[in-house]
């Protein structure tokens, strides 16, 4: 597909697989780790991917990285106008009611927004405070069913809460863990500890009796019952 832009074009962009409508990371995690056996043309047509382009850095050979972003993206739009390459989608965008438009994308499923300043420059390799990724963030009650010892202490816990109206694990959490919280578990969490497992759970771990609870941020659920890109947010009361 990056095959029919012009010599000496550089875009920036990112490998997506459309489910729905959105974004399916695990379909394109799926298309990315095929096996020799799948046959190519069968996935590919199960699992259509594009390359969605959000900005232009070299044009014709000469580099655009020092002009503003609005026009690297007028100029981009009418590069993908003109080829015409159905599997290159251009990232399109809304100036002005930013919230409202981050609430209808949440509310359609969408992992979230980016937020760039019209003025900004491309700086490779650099975060930059006029891009940023703003996603919704959710927060979950849990019990810890258990826990995986590290050098500091406690590595990582084990959560557990209710998920489709079953109790279930539902994944482990080590950010957000400060170095005292880290220290401290350990007594806390051994003088609980029990032979198995209140839930089943496929991770080797120290199993803890279910009676310290706490919060846990999160941005979305996974297709398997479990957090995406979990955080420890704090004890709930009577757990500390």
């Amino acid at each position: 597909m990056l095959g029919r832009l012009p010599a000496g074009t550089v875009v920036d962009g990112e490998l997506v697989v459309f489910q729905g409508g959105r974004a399916d990371f695990p379909a394109l995690l799926q298309r990315h780790q095929r096996q020799v056996a799948d046959p190519l043309d069968a996935l590919r047509r199960r699992l259509p991917i594009r390359y969605v382009v959000f900005d232009l850095l070299v044009h014709g050979g000469r580099s655009l990285v020092k002009e503003p972003l609005h026009e690297r993206r007028v100029r981009l739009r009418e590069l993908l106008t003109e080829i015409k390459e159905p599997l290159l989608t251009f990232s399109d965008g809304i100036v002005g009611q930013g919230r409202d438009f981050f609430t209808r994308v949440v509310a359609q499923g969408h992992e979230g927004i980016m937020a760039k300043h019209l003025t900004s420059r491309y700086q490779p390799g650099k975060r930059s405070p006029a891009w940023k990724k703003i996603k919704p963030v959710q927060v979950l009650p849990c019990v810890i069913v258990g826990y995986r010892p590290g050098r500091e202490g406690v590595h990582s816990l084990l959560v557990a809460s209710v998920h489709a109206g079953t109790l279930c694990y539902v994944g482990q959490v080590s950010r957000g863990l400060s170095a005292q919280t880290q220290a401290e578990l350990p007594q806390r969490l051994g003088q609980r500890r029990r032979p198995h497992p209140l839930v089943s759970c496929p991770e080797p771990a120290c199993w803890v009796e279910p009676e310290i609870y706490c919060r846990v941020r999160f941005q979305e659920w996974t297709s398997h019952g479990r957090l995406r890109h979990a955080v420890f947010d704090g004890w709930l009361e009577g757990s500390k």
